[in-house]
């Protein structure tokens, strides 16, 4: 009864380590082209290493504070001093405001469904997921 108890622990932390895992892309184009091969939401988070902020809302998504699903997202870790890659973002993503970090959730083909800018809590990201989300649904 104990093997079968570790067993089955053992399995249950393989899937939550597994379900939890993200690739992270640093490239918004490869991003892009991999939530649409794969009919996955990206999650785009424009920001710096030094910033605060940025660093806070990586760290919420890594320890799942901010409950993104791997089955149904790519997140895109965009850096705003490759000025590529700051254009390109805002080329795609239409996103008031003037504190990082700049996030955007967008349908498979790139449309935005939703985005935030400055400072947030899980419970702020978790709202923006949930609008995403049903914005998503109701297509």
């Amino acid at each position: 009864m104990k093997k079968l108890l570790k067993i089955f622990l053992a399995s249950l932390a393989l899937t939550f380590t597994f379900s939890h895992a993200f690739a992270w892309e640093n490239d918004l184009e490869q991003a892009a082209s991999r939530a649409k091969a794969n009919r996955k939401m990206i999650f785009v988070i424009l920001g710096r290493e030094a910033c605060t902020n940025c660093q806070h809302l990586k760290k919420m998504i890594r320890t799942n504070a901010v409950n993104l699903k791997a089955d149904r997202y790519i997140i895109a870790d965009i850096n705003c001093d490759n000025k590529k890659q700051n254009t390109d973002f805002f080329k795609r993503y239409s996103v008031g405001g003037k504190t990082l970090p700049f996030v955007a959730i967008a349908r498979p083909d790139g449309t935005m469904l939703v985005s935030r800018t400055g400072y947030g809590e899980a419970a702020d990201y978790q709202k923006l997921i949930k609008e995403a989300e049903k914005k998503f649904s109701s297509k």
